[in-house]
């Protein structure tokens, strides 16, 4: 789980360093990073402005150097008698280094381990043996190599670390522990801003094959504004980077048979399918954003959930497949025509509302988009969505009635349990286009949807 931690010590400006505050600072990731201070970095009489600096400076008791990005005030307090005291938080928290100002704030890489990424990885470096005829255990460990992709000017790598057993003077046990990191490296020291978009891409990438929300656990990175000399080497020691994060505090247990996809499944492919997947991003970000706010928001309303994906199952044909009759062009005449045939004893509101309306009769409506996918993937999806033609209009029916409410589709639009039921499959038929295009066949997705034990009731 995310580390927490408290430290007391002394803070100030980077642009007044001479005037040092004691405080504490407290990190819980579902809080955040907050600073309460016995004192301010204001006069007396500006207490009714709230700061918000860029960084804050301190040094902990125990002699850690930290730094807090993107701050502001959130209490400022001065009681007759008492004492003058302020508290800020901090978007970022970053631990064992001194960031002077933003544009310092850049790494040479960045390590993350997720939450569920030793799962998903799967990659082991033990090989243990029991001797039961010598009463022996033999367990031998060995690093497991890096796994590298190539993206754009960065380098991707499944990075593997362990700590070995400790030696006592009585020996009652020992423990070899690995854990697995995504480490990016780019050919040149970026921002950290920069670093975000990366670890985004990737986090969505790995929800889609485990099919639960992912958070990094842990992150840390190495920068030249962090070093050490021992024995006349110069040394980078890791930062450490603390942010908040929506983790649950029981997080599910999780094991491979229960995700869509795992790194197994695409070991020999690994750098096809990542950049596949940040390549396919500029033009799939919508779908992106659509599919995995349903997964990141589990308290999200069943109705929000489905018109979230029925969204982004129709941009993903609109995007992919195109879907106009006509080009602008050549739709142009027909529109002028269609609008000048609208009687001029209309209400001008309501011509309005058909003229706007009109603009889009050009684009293939949702039910013949929907139809177009199914012809496409049919022999995956049929197994879990039934009858093509039931489905498609109940989709259709519910997605109008949701958005206009029109009291003649009540009846036909889906509610309840059916509105769960459909919205799964919705989510399944997403799951397909999206799969796709990374780089699975036909034949891969119809293996990985028939041993995924969450689809296994999913079917008719």
């Amino acid at each position: 789980m995310i580390e927490e931690f408290e430290y007391k010590g002394i803070w100030w400006l980077p642009s007044k360093p001479e005037e040092q505050i004691s405080g504490t600072l407290k990190f819980t990731p579902d809080k955040g990073a907050v600073l309460d201070l016995i004192g301010s970095f204001k006069n007396i009489t500006d207490m009714n402005k709230m700061l918000e600096p860029e960084i804050i400076i301190g040094i902990s008791s125990n002699g850690k150097n930290i730094t807090l990005h993107k701050c502001f005030e959130t209490k400022s307090n001065l009681s007759f008698p008492g004492l003058l005291t302020s508290s800020f938080y901090a978007n970022i928290a970053f631990v064992d280094a001194h960031f002077q100002k933003t544009e310092d704030i850049k790494f040479k890489n960045l390590s993350v381990h997720y939450l569920y990424l030793d799962e998903w990885v799967n990659v082991s470096g033990f090989d243990i043996q029991h001797l039961f005829d010598k009463k022996e255990v033999v367990i031998r460990y060995k690093l497991p190599e890096p796994i590298q992709a190539a993206i754009n000017d960065y380098k991707i790598l499944l990075d593997v670390r362990a700590t070995g057993p400790t030696h006592s003077i009585v020996q009652k046990e020992a423990s070899i522990k690995q854990r697995t990191y995504v480490r990016i490296e780019p050919s040149v020291e970026k921002s950290f801003d920069e670093y975000l978009n990366i670890l985004h891409h990737i986090q969505n990438f790995l929800s889609l094959g485990i099919m639960e929300p992912v958070y990094p656990l842990t992150i840390e990175g190495i920068t030249e504004m962090n070093k050490e000399t021992i024995n006349d080497k110069v040394y980078n020691p890791p930062v450490k980077i603390y942010r908040l994060s929506d983790i649950p505090k029981a997080p599910k247990k999780l094991l491979p048979f229960d995700m869509l996809f795992t790194f197994k499944d695409i070991s020999h492919r690994f750098e096809v399918f990542l950049k596949n997947w940040f390549e396919k991003s500029d033009l799939l970000g919508t779908v992106y954003n659509l599919h995995f706010g349903t997964l990141y928001n589990p308290r999200m309303y069943l109705k929000h959930r489905f018109l979230s994906l029925i969204q982004a199952v129709e941009s993903f044909h609109q995007r992919i497949h195109g879907g106009k009759y006509l080009s602008v062009e050549e739709y142009k005449p027909v529109y002028d025509a269609l609008v000048n045939a609208i009687p001029d004893c209309v209400r001008s509101d309501l011509k309005e509302r058909l003229k706007e309306y009109l603009k889009y009769g050009r684009e293939f409506s949702l039910r013949k988009r929907l139809k177009e996918i199914f012809s496409k993937y049919q022999e995956i999806i049929d197994r879990f969505v039934g009858d093509e033609n039931a489905f498609i209009e109940k989709v259709v029916d519910t997605r109008n009635y949701q958005t206009h409410h029109d009291e003649d589709l009540k009846e036909r639009a889906a509610d309840g349990e059916e509105l769960y039921r459909l919205t799964q499959k919705l989510k399944m038929l997403l799951e397909v286009c999206l799969l796709t295009e990374i780089g699975f066949s036909l034949e891969e997705l119809k293996a990985l949807f028939s041993r995924n034990s969450k689809y296994q009731h999913e079917s008719i």
